[in-house]
């Protein structure tokens, strides 16, 4: 097996860049997407990727390395940014790299997801889609992640530009301090632009941030946490080429890469000095979830030195400690963090995942602070070979290393007092009519060897007197306990959708504050973003279907049980939540991407505003976005007449 060691290169920092402009008029920028080498490793051959470049815009602060990852943007609240997005990738160029998949049965050892290389992979004829990414050209539409932009410039994803097009987006950058992310948005090829390096990191800057004196320069850095497999030439010699490889049958749909990137570097080492330091980290995967852990040379939990301040949309209220047992970010969240290493002097650190690929929140078991301190004993032990869970699709449990300077170079900054919002934000205002949306999270078998299983929203409407249910659909009973009183309530739904060009059924009243319930019925969890909006995550339940309450292993641990979607029908039936479950601190905003395990009903609210148009909620494990994981909806003004007056 080919093996890379670990810690060989530094930590890249993409440089940061400003708009150019003034205070009265519109600032400006430009970046093009481009072809670029860049080497992932030392020991790799060069890796050509599509990278985001700086165009038109000022340079702040040098990067250093050489990374993939686009510039950091960095703009203060209210700034209104017009970007240029320009597809300059020449029409002769085609996908850097090859999509295949590989026929596996569950249980099977080795894993084909674990190794580099093609090994079996299904060729073009047994699976045409292999040869149709292999002549894939630049087809690409951008997306600011966690922006309150308007509809036109939200990155819907028809709206592509071929080689040589532009798109013009403004960004009104209306909101407090947070870290968004661009990447690319293009309908059923997001996870391939993605992973070919079309992502880059965006900041909003406020008064409010600026108030807590946190750590910057080079005491901030943004750690994009991804994951990559690479190919083999026909003697197992790395190429240096990208592979994106999934399995197929009773594989996982999603792709999970051996190879731990950050900031576009496999396993990196970063230079720190003895004191505080602010990561802003976003996990930029395509499906992976990471169970973050900060580790010394023993395998000791340093969570006692790390606090969270903030996540995907801006800062907490109050500081939120770090869980013993790792913090979960799934594919689009974010997370802000100080990290304070003046008791570590001379010493080497080292940022670990244990979660599980696909992931599920599985319990942990009672062995867990051990298993982790042996992994770290075997991983040092020979740090080029496998030290982790080869059935968990992570068997290289390694993220990055912190070498920590014996001395630092000036005064630290110090962690800030609660609490962290010197200005008040309003509660969310429920109501008792506040309109109340069902969507549920359903995996459907695939239709052939070859292919994957289908990820949809099923998609709901009320039964109302004058929006009666049409013939023939599914109708659910949903009890729910309403957010407003705390009083269960039971209401009809019909399925109306469950694909992204299936009818839009949600007409949402501008400024309007609305609950929506998702219920996770698949096996795994699933991040759901949802695009213009915070949300706050406000309900967690467990729920049982049709009454049933006799099977014990609610919250389905170890699968859904068949029970809950008649397998040949796809067909849910009647829902009533349950038992209440704590929402984890984390989880409970500022949020735009939402964790919904399985065996829960998840209640989420959010106000609609600033702007009308057409927006999108979908999972942003992005090989399930691009199996049609997706809905749109609209936001209109309360007088303008629509079906559902």
């Amino acid at each position: 097996m080919k093996k890379l060691e670990p810690f060989l290169d530094d930590l890249p920092i993409p440089p940061v860049v400003k708009p150019f402009g003034g205070m009265f008029t519109p600032r400006h920028l430009a970046m093009k997407a481009k072809v670029k080498n860049v080497k992932l490793h030392q020991e790799l051959p060069p890796t050509k990727v599509w990278s985001y470049r700086l165009d038109e815009g000022t340079v702040v602060r040098p990067g250093s390395g050489n990374s993939y990852l686009g510039p950091t943007v960095v703009v203060n609240r209210g700034n209104l940014v017009e970007v240029r997005w320009q597809n300059r990738i020449d029409p002769s160029e085609t996908l850097p790299y090859e999509v295949v998949k590989v026929p596996y049965t569950e249980g099977n050892t080795p894993i084909p997801q674990n190794l580099p290389g093609k090994n079996n992979a299904l060729t073009e004829a047994q699976d045409p889609l292999r040869g149709k990414a292999h002549d894939l050209r630049a087809t690409l539409v951008t997306h600011l992640h966690g922006g309150r932009s308007q509809a036109d410039s939200d990155g819907w994803p028809d709206n592509t530009a071929i080689s040589n097009q532009s798109a013009y987006c403004t960004y009104h950058n209306d909101q407090a301090a947070a870290m968004l992310w661009y990447h690319d948005h293009a309908n059923h090829i997001t996870r391939l632009n993605v992973f070919a390096g079309l992502a880059g990191v965006w900041l909003v800057r406020d008064d409010e941030e600026a108030s807590l004196d946190l750590p910057d320069g080079d005491f901030e850095l943004p750690l994009v946490i991804q994951d990559r497999n690479l190919d083999l030439d026909d003697v197992g010699n790395f190429t240096g080429d990208l592979l994106h490889k999934t399995e197929v049958t009773e594989g996982p749909a999603e792709f999970f890469g051996p190879y731990t990137l950050v900031n576009g570097k496999i396993w990196p080492k970063a230079c720190v000095e003895p004191r505080l330091y602010r990561f802003r980290v976003l996990n930029g995967s395509n499906a992976r979830t990471y169970r973050l852990m900060l580790l010394d040379g023993q395998g000791n939990n340093l969570n006692n030195v790390i606090w969270q301040i903030g996540c995907d949309q801006g800062l907490a209220e109050n500081k939120i400690p770090f869980p013993a047992d790792g913090l979960v970010l799934m594919p689009g969240e974010r997370i802000d963090l100080l990290v304070d290493f003046a008791a570590y002097t001379s010493q080497k650190i080292y940022l670990w995942n244990t979660a599980e690929a696909p992931f599920s929140n599985t319990p942990l078991p009672a062995s867990y602070s051990n298993d982790v301190k042996n992994e770290l004993a075997t991983f040092l032990g020979n740090t080029s070979l496998p030290s982790g869970n080869e059935t968990d699709r992570r068997w290289y449990p390694q993220i990055m290393r912190f070498d920590v300077a014996a001395s630092a170079s000036g005064s630290s900054h110090t962690v800030p007092p609660d609490p962290l919002w010197q200005a008040l934000r309003p509660p969310v205002a429920f109501a008792t009519d506040m309109p109340i949306r069902l969507t549920a999270l359903v995996e459907k078998p695939p239709k052939t060897a070859t292919d994957t299983a289908m990820l949809v929203f099923w998609e709901y409407l009320e039964v109302t007197a004058t929006e009666p249910a049409p013939p023939g659909v599914d109708v659910v009973n949903f009890t729910y306990v309403h957010p407003s009183t705390g009083l269960p309530v039971t209401k009809q739904y019909w399925k109306a959708a469950e694909e992204f060009y299936d009818r839009t059924n949600w007409k949402i009243h501008l400024g309007a504050t609305e609950q929506w319930y998702i219920i996770n019925v698949s096996p795994d969890t699933h991040p759901v973003h949802v695009h213009l909006v915070d949300a706050n995550v406000n309900q967690r339940y467990e729920y049982t279907v049709a009454g049933s309450t006799s099977d014990p292993t609610i919250p389905f641990p170890t699968g859904v049980p068949d029970w809950v979607v008649d397998g040949n029908a796809h067909t849910l039936t009647d829902i009533t939540s349950t038992l209440s479950k704590t929402v984890d601190p984390d989880q409970t905003g500022p949020k735009d991407t939402i964790r919904i395990n399985p065996g829960e009903l998840v209640g989420v609210a959010m106000k609609f505003s600033p702007f009308c148009g057409k927006y999108m909620y979908h999972c942003h494990i992005l090989e399930h976005e691009d199996d049609d994981m997706m809905r749109p909806f609209v936001i209109v003004p309360k007088w303008v007449p629509h079906h559902e007056h």
